[in-house]
């Protein structure tokens, strides 16, 4: 038997990838390359800690709402 030749692809949040679209100005996929850690540099980095910082707290919300409905 042969390994599993199948790529697992990271997806991204598209609403996050949009608002950060916005707010740099920059391609979506210029943004995926910079969370991924491909691109360096300052805004990179900014991108992919506003990035992370706005996926928590959507995990955030959606745990609050998932406890309310329980």
């Amino acid at each position: 038997m042969d390994k599993s030749k199948t790529k697992i692809y990271k997806s991204y949040d598209s609403i996050i990838l949009e608002a950060l679209f916005l707010k740099y100005g920059v391609s979506k996929y210029y943004i995926r390359k910079s969370v991924s850690g491909t691109v360096h540099g300052i805004t990179p980095d900014s991108i992919k800690r506003d990035y992370e910082t706005m996926e928590k707290a959507n995990k955030d919300l959606i745990m609050n709402l998932v406890q309310k409905t329980l």
